[in-house]
């Protein structure tokens, strides 16, 4: 059992850092570096993966904030209408999921070379566990996404004083022993798409049933808004492995 503590910070002339923040930043910058070496090995310039990081980020950022505030909030937001201006408060991961896509297809419409927008998808996917790890490491301290009480050994004690499952460390447990299958699986070349598929397939169940744990989201029809994206999400992830494959299979006939 993991006792309660409070979200570590410092406080630095006018601001504070919080350990969320600097986790998520810790985390931007070690997927940004597992991007370029999987660029590198993909022969994709430099330049043009840090320029997709920049168009992802900024596109997450927005649409994270964009629907926390409309899909989970929505009487907050309508009685606080200028909170939509206030992007660091409240974020949404399957937000930044949608707004991080809108982001990348800008950035293929702009820059991308054409054929090779699936390269570069395959690339971000790949370095995306690597990042997320370090995000939900800082829902962990912050505890942001209380479940329900549980006797799990990595239960943590909640400001209420039950033992309740802590899903920012849940999530990165199980995020971690996806990089560890991305590492053994990068061995071998795939094909481009591979990883986005495979991703897709592993996180959105995980994710669906961990969503009957949370506590305070709001439900439409019995389910969160994320239970609704992770249907998407896996249907989505089939389709990309399915129609990647056939096409690497015209591509690449067997001999």
């Amino acid at each position: 059992m993991i006792p309660y503590f409070a979200q570590p910070s410092l406080p630095v002339g006018p601001i504070t850092i919080h350990a969320f923040g600097l986790l998520v930043a810790c985390g931007v910058l070690l997927g940004a570096k597992i991007l370029q070496a999987r660029a590198a090995a993909e022969a994709i310039p430099a330049r043009a993966a840090t320029r997709l990081v920049s168009w992802i980020l900024i596109g997450g950022f927005l649409g994270a904030h964009l629907f926390d505030r409309i899909v989970y909030f929505p009487a907050e937001t309508l009685g606080d209408p200028v909170s939509i201006f206030r992007i660091w408060e409240g974020l949404s991961s399957f937000g930044g999921f949608i707004g991080g896509t809108l982001g990348a297809l800008l950035f293929f419409r702009r820059h991308a070379t054409p054929g090779t927008a699936w390269k570069y998808v395959d690339a971000f996917a790949y370095a995306f566990p690597f990042g997320w790890v370090l995000g939900r490491l800082g829902c962990f301290v912050a505890f942001d996404h209380p479940g329900r009480p549980t006797h799990f050994v990595l239960g943590q004690v909640y400001k209420d004083g039950i033992v309740r499952h802590n899903l920012g460390l849940d999530e990165a447990i199980y995020t971690a022993f996806i990089i560890v299958l991305f590492h053994v699986l990068g061995r071998k070349p795939r094909f481009a798409g591979f990883y986005l598929g495979v991703f897709l397939l592993l996180y959105a169940p995980f994710r669906f049933g961990v969503d009957y744990l949370r506590i305070i989201d709001v439900r439409y029809g019995g389910l969160t808004p994320a239970q609704y994206g992770c249907i998407g999400l896996l249907l989505l992830g089939v389709a990309i492995l399915a129609h990647r494959r056939a096409a690497y299979l015209v591509e690449h006939p067997r001999t």
